[in-house]
């Protein structure tokens, strides 16, 4: 397998933690409209991993464009 193959698996990787992040911002969607305790620790987890996806995901396009 050479570069390409294992940035697309990536890519494919990246797609499925992306949503993932989207379940969790569901939640803290229905946490807030809940008001629930616990609404602002999810929102930071899910900001932090949004934040932390992003980045990734301008890399990984970085990496796919320069081959």
């Amino acid at each position: 397998m050479d570069i390409r193959d294992n940035l697309l698996e990536l890519e494919e990787s990246a797609r499925r933690i992306s949503d993932g992040l989207s379940a969790i911002h569901v939640m803290v969607l229905g946490l807030d409209g809940v008001e629930d305790q616990y609404a602002g620790a999810f929102h930071a987890v899910w900001k932090y991993l949004s934040d932390a996806e992003q980045e990734f995901q301008r890399h990984l396009t970085a990496c796919l464009n320069t081959i």
